[in-house]
C-alpha cells in the first residue's frame, strides 16, 4: 500500500542525509542539552514523563498479574513502549525545536506535533516497522530456548513462564551455548531497531520526509559515527534501567524525569548529527 506524501515529503524524496562526524564528548553534551530543556519547560516535560510512566506501569501491571499473558508480558511492554514512546517523544522534540528557535513551548501548541499526520503517518510506520522487530525477538525467543533444550518446551516447569526459563538459563551461566547465541540475537535486533529508530522520528517530525529516507538517513548517521553510537547506547539504557530500579516500589516514577530528558537529548543529537539532506 503506497504512503500518502505531502508536498515538501514529494520533494525530499530520494534525498540523503548530509552526516556531521561526532566525536565521543558529544553524547554528554545532548544529556546536558536535554537537562537543559527539561529545566526550561518541566511542566510540559513532565506532563509528557507522566503518560509515559503511567501507561508504562500500568501495562505492566496489568499483564504481570494476567494469567493470559503473564508468559509474555514482557516482549509486549516492550512493544507497548516503542510505539507509545516515539508518538510521546514527538512533542518533546517540537517542545526542544521551539526552545532552539527563541519560542515558548505549550501543551496546545507541542501537542499537535504528537499526533501530525504528516502525509501517510511515517512516525505511526516507523512504529510499525519496531513493532515487528519486537515481535520476531518474542516468536524466536522460545524457539532458540526450546532447541538449546532438548527442541521442546516441556523443560519449562509449571510454576514457570519461558521468559522467567530463558532468565534462569542466563543467570545460572550453565548453558553457555544457549546464553551466547540468544545474547548475540537479542544484541543484533536491539542495535538494528536502535539505528532505524535513532533520527528517523525527529527528522519526520523536521523535516517531513517519508519514513524510509528517515530510517536510511538514522542508519547512515549510525555507522558513520558508530564510536558514539557504543556509548550513547549503554548510557540510555543504565539511565532508564536505573531509574525503573530505583523507583520500582514507587510506580516507575524515576521515568517521568529520565524519559522527557533522553527526548530532549535526542532531539539535540540529530540536530548535531544530521546536517542537510540533498
Amino acid at each position: 500500500m503506497a504512503i500518502p506524501k505531502t508536498a515538501r515529503m514529494e520533494k525530499n524524496l530520494g534525498k540523503k542525509a548530509v552526516v556531521n562526524q561526532l566525536d565521543i564528548s558529544a553524547p554528554f553534551q545532548w544529556l546536558a542539552k536535554g537537562v537543559s530543556d527539561f529545566i526550561a519547560c518541566p511542566t510540559l516535560a513532565i506532563f509528557y514523563g507522566i503518560i509515559f510512566t503511567a501507561v508504562t506501569y500500568g501495562s505492566w501491571s496489568f499483564l504481570t498479574l494476567s494469567a493470559t499473558f503473564h508468559d509474555v508480558s514482557t516482549p509486549i511492554l516492550a512493544i507497548i513502549i516503542l510505539v507509545l514512546g516515539p508518538i510521546t517523544a514527538m512533542s518533546l522534540y517540537e517542545s526542544s525545536r521551539k526552545l532552539a528557535n527563541g519560542e515558548t513551548p505549550s501543551l496546545s501548541n507541542v501537542l499537535k506535533a504528537a499526533f501530525k499526520t504528516n502525509g501517510g503517518c511515517p512516525s505511526i510506520f516507523l512504529s510499525v516497522m519496531l513493532m515487528v522487530l519486537a515481535m520476531g525477538w518474542m516468536s524466536f525467543s522460545p524457539l532458540i530456548y526450546a532447541i538449546f533444550n532438548t527442541g521442546s518446551l516441556n523443560i519449562v516447569s509449571e510454576d514457570q513462564t519461558v521468559i522467567q526459563s530463558i532468565l534462569a538459563e542466563i543467570t545460572s551461566g550453565q548453558n553457555m551455548g544457549f546464553v551466547i547465541t540468544y545474547a548475540i540475537f537479542t544484541g543484533v535486533l536491539a542495535w538494528i531497531a536502535f539505528m532505524i529508530s535513532w533520527f528517523s522520528f525527529p527528522m519526520v517530525l523536521d523535516r517531513d520526509v517519508d519514513p524510509f529516507t528517515a530510517a536510511l538517513s538514522s542508519l547512515s548517521a549510525a555507522m558513520k559515527n558508530k564510536l558514539v553510537m557504543v556509548i550513547w547506547i549503554p548510557i540510555v539504557g543504565v539511565i532508564i534501567l536505573a531509574a525503573m530500579a530505583l523507583t520500582y516500589n514507587f510506580y516507575f516514577a524515576g521515568l517521568v524525569i529520565v524519559i522527557p530528558i533522553i527526548a530532549h537529548a535526542t532531539w539535540h543529537a540529530y540536530k548535531s548529527m544530521i546536517a542537510d539532506i540533498k
